[in-house]
């Protein structure tokens, strides 16, 4: 391949893609509502049958084609019994991202397996792998050239004389995490005096797996390191709760911080003559990623569902080109609990 070529198909993945080809990894602000691509060990551990959440994100729309990344995730407990005693988790996950005119972007599935041990009653404590399949790929034919400007326009029935040894790199992953939950609740299903917390440090990309872009090139996914807390906090005789968290990132010469606070109201009301309780709380608050942007949040929550919406507010020296536009982001959760509806004790 000649140099001159070489220096504009890199080019074109440096304006397609967001950051450099070395962070390739997807990125979601709510990350809350990614458990098993921030830690596979949290597959299996909360409160339900099963749990199943889906994810969109439209990043960098201020320089036209947006990258667009999809997400779906799925978890369960198995012979998870009365809880007191050691079970699995099992997990499946995909995630697919497009950017620019080439739709340069990544595909990858894949399966977290987690054994958890409950320690004591507040207690448990979860180890997990994650095996993955990967694929990068995009479109050339969907770009154009300057030798294929006819003075007027870009002509595309113009041969643009560019050849490439581009490939579909496909590739095998590794990530595995170890994650601690603590629990202590008054009132199991209300929360009117609970305070609970988790915390987790995983590996993703632990085989450094290869991928070729070009024929003649190869390069390496570093490894990533993610640690990441939150909590939940509730003022006693009250129906706030304070719930804070933190992420950490590390891979390659990248690094993020994003720490934040949000504040949660619970909901709720009884039938006059069952006693029926049925839960619901509002979320709102903000997270900042460290020199990159402020990110406000808001999340309404209902028996079994929750919808979770921000908004990537641009911060860092790109905001003089993005006008402050960073990325939207949605979430839909599923929580299948045994008891969505539970009689609340009225005294």
């Amino acid at each position: 391949m000649k140099r001159s070529n070489l220096i504009k198909f890199l080019f074109v993945l440096i304006v397609s893609i967001p950051l450099s080809i070395n962070a390739q990894d997807v990125h979601f602000s709510q990350f809350g509502q990614t458990p098993q691509l921030i830690n596979p060990g949290a597959s299996g551990v909360f409160n339900g049958n099963v749990r199943a959440i889906l994810n969109y994100r439209n990043q960098w729309g201020a320089f036209g084609n947006a990258y667009n990344t999809f997400a779906a995730s799925f978890d369960a407990p198995i012979s998870k019994g009365n809880g007191r005693h050691a079970y699995f988790g099992l997990g499946v996950n995909f995630y697919k991202d497009v950017a620019g005119n080439s739709s340069f972007g990544n595909f990858q599935a894949g399966l977290s397996i987690s054994g958890i041990l409950p320690i004591a009653d507040k207690h448990t404590f979860s180890v997990g792998i994650q095996p993955a399949f990967g694929q990068y790929s995009a479109s050339l034919a969907k770009l154009t050239w300057g030798s294929q400007f006819n003075g007027e326009e870009f002509d595309t029935e113009i041969n643009s004389n560019e050849t490439f040894g581009f490939n579909a790199s496909k590739y095998f992953d590794l990530g595995a995490g170890i994650f601690y939950e603590f629990k202590n609740s008054n009132s199991e299903f209300l929360g009117s005096d609970m305070s609970s917390f988790n915390i987790g440090v995983a590996g993703y990309h632990l085989n450094k797996p290869k991928q070729d872009f070009l024929s003649d090139t190869q390069d390496e996914i570093p490894m990533k390191i993610v640690a990441q807390f939150s909590g939940t906090f509730d003022m006693r005789s009250s129906k706030l709760s304070f719930v804070p968290s933190m992420f950490y990132a590390i891979q390659g010469p990248y690094r993020e911080i994003t720490p934040g606070l949000l504040f949660k109201i619970r909901m709720g009301n009884s039938t006059k003559y069952s006693g029926l309780f049925k839960q619901g709380a509002v979320y709102f608050g903000a997270h900042y990623r460290v020199k990159d942007a402020i990110i406000p949040q808001v999340y309404l929550e209902f028996s079994d569902y929750m919808l979770g919406i921000s908004y990537d507010y641009n911060n860092s020296a790109l905001s003089s080109v993005t006008g402050g536009n960073g990325g939207f982001e949605i979430s839909i959760r599923y929580i299948n609990r045994p008891k969505a509806l539970q009689r609340a004790s009225f005294k």
